[in-house]
């Protein structure tokens, strides 16, 4: 079911062997946001797991269960998985795949998402997708809601993901995409 999800993105394998430098780079056209600092760079060879165009559907209130949706992008040379996730707004978060059965709309819980080497996998609508449920406060488009996610190799991934009408364009400038790693 998901090798389908996979894409790989040769230009972002490039751009992930650029920031190693601690100056800014251009790796291409979707990743000129990436100026690197030292920091960051020694982070990132660990674990160059990023994320990009995370958004969050704008729910009717009283709603409990909203879901996540974002493309995660491995530029490093091992295989990676997400093992958790987290958001300080929520009282829980999950990995969830749905699809349909027999005409029913079905949702499975996962335990990891693998994510290949040089690879990108999308977390969209009627697929793959983060659960959240038991939103601490009401969300209303143009809120930001904080992720991490946890990788196996102890690395976590922290993610800023807008709140936005479902069918909203994302912005051209990649405002949204995420590179934060830190160590457990």
């Amino acid at each position: 079911m998901t090798s389908n999800l996979y894409k790989t993105c040769l230009g972002c394998l490039t751009g992930a062997a650029m920031i190693l430098s601690a100056q800014t780079v251009q790796a291409c056209e979707a990743h000129a946001f990436l100026a690197t600092q030292t920091a960051e760079a020694k982070t990132a060879t660990k674990s160059p797991v990023m994320a990009m165009d995370a958004w969050v559907p704008v729910a009717p209130p009283g709603v409990k269960a909203h879901a996540a949706y974002l493309v995660l992008m491995n530029h490093g040379a091992d295989l990676r998985a997400v093992t958790a996730v987290h958001s300080p707004q929520y009282a829980s978060a999950a990995i969830h795949a749905s699809q349909v059965k027999d005409g029913v709309n079905v949702m499975q819980h996962l335990a990891q998402v693998d994510l290949p080497a040089g690879s990108s996998v999308a977390f969209k609508p009627h697929g793959l997708h983060i659960m959240l449920m038991g939103p601490k406060k009401p969300m209303a488009q143009g809120d930001t809601v904080d992720l991490a996610l946890t990788l196996d190799d102890g690395t976590t991934v922290a993610i800023k993901a807008e709140v936005r009408k479902r069918g909203a364009a994302a912005p051209m400038n990649h405002g949204h995409m995420s590179h934060d790693h830190k160590g457990s």
